[in-house]
């Protein structure tokens, strides 16, 4: 389905689920599939602050991508070294993100798990560093 058309709260066409959704509208989009035409509608459905923990989006490219670490819960020092490079903790994946750059440098490439930051929903890594 291709967007044909896509209309703001408040714009000409977007009144009546206005009305209906007030102020969880976010937009109105005209979609066309061969010989139909569809009226969808996007919608805030979850609203809560941003953690003070929050970072930027996780960045995926390049040797700075983040990466997913298993360290075991016995395992206090590694824990703490990887701290202080700047890992953040998932605890949805119960796993470790860390750049890329400073796991290889740490000796950890042997405890990354493949395809697990990707996943990642609950942290953010920052891709300022």
């Amino acid at each position: 389905m291709d967007v044909v058309k896509t209309i703001r709260p408040g714009q000409h066409g977007s009144h009546r689920f206005l009305e209906e959704w007030g102020n969880k509208l976010v937009a109105v989009r005209y979609r066309k599939d061969q010989n139909r035409m569809f009226t969808t509608i996007e919608l805030i459905v979850d609203e809560r602050p941003v953690s003070s923990t929050s970072l930027k989006i996780l960045q995926l490219t390049g040797r700075n991508r983040a990466v997913a670490l298993r360290i075991n819960f016995d395992e206090v020092e590694l824990r703490h070294r990887v701290k202080s490079a700047g890992a953040r903790w998932s605890p949805e994946l119960k796993l470790w993100l860390l750049p890329y750059n400073d796991a290889v440098k740490m000796g950890l490439r042997d405890r990354i798990v493949k395809g697990a930051a990707e996943r990642c929903t609950d942290i953010a890594m920052d891709s300022q560093r």
